[in-house]
């Protein structure tokens, strides 16, 4: 039976070598085990990870949950025919033996995945890929718990959304399926058939011959010791960014420019470029910041220099991205999972629809002298898992981001189409880059950006125009690169608009009634952001005491009132109103939530 081991250090399941503890750890070594630790309340109550081999893992601090490890072993060959072989392995084998096993059968398929490391349960959740192959390419089925139902389930390959780096298990599965074994389709016939890839393109002509899966699958493990550092000497995570795609118009432009500048075409009619050759080419080899290294052998690796932290491998990261973007105006996005159970939260704004100072008011609110009775219109920045969320684009957002140093935008998440919402909508292009910026919406808010900005979406597209991916969501829980994000229906007067959670936070804005069902999302929080507009009784916002009314109700830890106009008192004056935990927000707002 398994072990649960307290305050555990889990330095050694990762690749990256920063010191990092677990709350608590299990290592379950089969179906049985997990079964069991999943009716435990130390599972029910607490947020669980599952690691592998903890080479696409940043964990940001200490874990305040429950870490738990495969340890199911096994692998199987079934023979289907003379053309086909199924190989079933257990989440736990490590992925370098499963590949030299299947190599010193013949199996071929994976080869080209020789030497990276991880498990066989992370390679097919993270998409493993090398040389031109995807774990992907070859998973014929998983064999996964589902930790709702706690019954074992199936998948078949193209049940699980693989793409670039990607899976439904990184998305809509996360968190509720486990892997325990997976099934993979290889060839019993011995050849190597992708040979087409970067360096592998010579390998037939300098042998003199057909390489046999033995010399394909060591040649692989012998470049990438030539690039990448062993993390025995130096940790990493391997390659840390993925490669960026983008539109072959755009290729060509950069590609004029920058003749030297390889370019991968795809399927789609898209190109893939070598972030290693952007970061190189943006003067970034051997940049630091502080114990973090962009490596000089290969400048896709961030090294740990002895002495990092993972807020300096973070911080290099954000200066990787930026560097990139200014230069050629892509954005790179990180292959490696931010671990990070904090969510930092800025408030760029806490006024009404008219901002305070009202224009051409002399009352005792908008006169004052204080600069947290200075208000632009609502919004929040939200830091978490390693990427900034910003939850509306107000009027006032070129003026905000300038403020508040605003570098990186990752996604958008718009709750109403109203126009102190989204009238910083344009301001957004300079997140846009060639890749279209990622836009969180209700099919009706849709509707309204696309007829407002009919120049983002509509015919040739207009020169410097920012470029938005439009996700239409419902109020189900959806997935930003991992992150839950669940989504609050609320009522502005009549008008069915969202609010949004995000672990343990919530903002809530423009609301004037939330049904019993939408405040059960509100259980359990350590922050709760939500609209107070005025003290007087007003047909589509809070009231002051309607506020405070839900915050008594559903009773977070901490609670700030935003979306003020100018009949609610100054800052000062209304602080001294207010319950212990009850705080005006004001522009600028910090506030970190571990």
């Amino acid at each position: 039976m398994y072990t649960i081991e307290e305050n555990k250090d889990i330095t050694s399941f990762t690749t990256f070598g920063l010191p990092v503890r677990a709350r608590w750890f299990v290592e379950y070594a089969s179906q049985r085990e997990l079964l069991h630790l999943s009716r435990q309340d130390l599972f029910i109550n607490n947020e669980v990870l599952q690691i592998g081999g903890g080479s696409n893992l940043l964990f940001m601090g200490d874990y305040d949950g429950l870490v738990i490890h495969s340890a199911i072993k096994g692998i199987k060959r079934y023979d289907k025919n003379a053309d086909t072989t199924y190989v079933i392995a257990g989440a736990g084998e490590k992925w370098t033996d499963f590949v030299e096993w299947c190599v010193d059968r013949g199996l071929s398929g994976i080869e080209n995945l020789a030497g990276i490391p991880g498990e066989v349960g992370a390679s097919a959740v993270q998409n493993v890929g090398a040389y031109g192959v995807e774990a992907g390419d070859r998973i014929h089925a998983l064999e996964c718990f589902d930790c709702q139902t706690r019954n074992v389930v199936n998948f078949r390959a193209d049940e699980c959304e693989f793409a670039y780096r990607d899976s439904f298990f990184k998305n809509a599965g996360r968190g509720r399926y486990i892997v325990l074994r997976v099934s993979f389709r290889l060839d019993p016939d011995g050849r190597a058939r992708n040979l087409e890839y970067g360096p592998l393109k010579s390998f037939a002509q300098r042998l003199g011959h057909e390489p046999s899966l033995r010399e394909v699958a060591d040649e692989v493990k012998r470049i990438r010791a030539e690039k990448l550092p062993d993390p025995a000497e130096i940790g990493s995570a391997g390659s840390f960014f993925k490669n960026p795609m983008i539109s072959q118009r755009y290729f060509d432009e950069l590609h004029r420019q920058h003749p030297d500048m390889p370019g991968f075409p795809l399927e789609n009619g898209r190109v893939k470029l070598s972030a290693a050759w952007l970061i190189d080419h943006s003067g970034l080899k051997g940049c630091r910041r502080g114990g973090a290294e962009v490596y000089r052998k290969q400048p896709l690796v961030i090294a740990n220099r002895g002495n990092a932290s993972a807020e300096d491998v973070a911080a290099l990261a954000r200066e990787v991205r930026r560097r990139v973007r200014a230069q050629f105006r892509v954005d790179l996005h990180p292959e490696v999972n931010y671990i990070d159970t904090t969510i930092r939260v800025t408030v760029l704004g806490s006024g009404t629809s008219k901002g305070v100072p009202e224009v051409n008011c002399d009352c005792h609110t908008c006169t004052s002298p204080y600069k947290k009775d200075k208000r632009t219109r609502a919004s929040v920045m939200v830091s978490v898992g390693g990427m900034s969320l910003l939850i509306d684009a107000s009027p006032d957002f070129r003026a905000q981001a300038l403020r508040e140093e605003i570098h990186d935008v990752d996604a958008v998440l718009i709750t109403h189409s109203h126009y102190d919402h989204v009238g910083g909508f344009d301001d957004l292009r300079p997140f846009c880059g060639e890749k279209a910026l990622p836009v969180y919406v209700r099919a009706d808010v849709n509707d309204a950006l696309h007829r407002r900005l009919d120049y983002c979406f509509n015919g040739p597209h207009y020169p410097g125009a920012p470029r938005f991916d439009m996700r239409v969501i419902e109020n189900n829980p959806f997935y930003i690169r991992g992150v839950k994000v669940e989504p609050i229906e609320v009522l502005h007067g009549k008008l069915p608009i969202f609010s949004y959670r995000i672990g343990r936070f919530a903002y809530v804005t423009d609301a004037k009634y939330i049904s019993e069902v939408e405040k059960e999302k509100l259980e359990g929080l350590d922050v709760l952001i939500v609209n107070a507009l005025m003290k007087d009784n007003h047909f589509a916002h809070f009231t002051l005491q309607e506020a405070l009314d839900l915050i008594a109700e559903v009773k977070p830890k901490q609670a700030y009132l935003t979306h003020f106009n100018h009949e609610m008192p100054r800052h000062y004056d209304l602080k001294r109103e207010l319950p212990p935990n009850v705080h005006p927000a004001y522009d600028g707002l910090k506030i970190e939530i571990k």
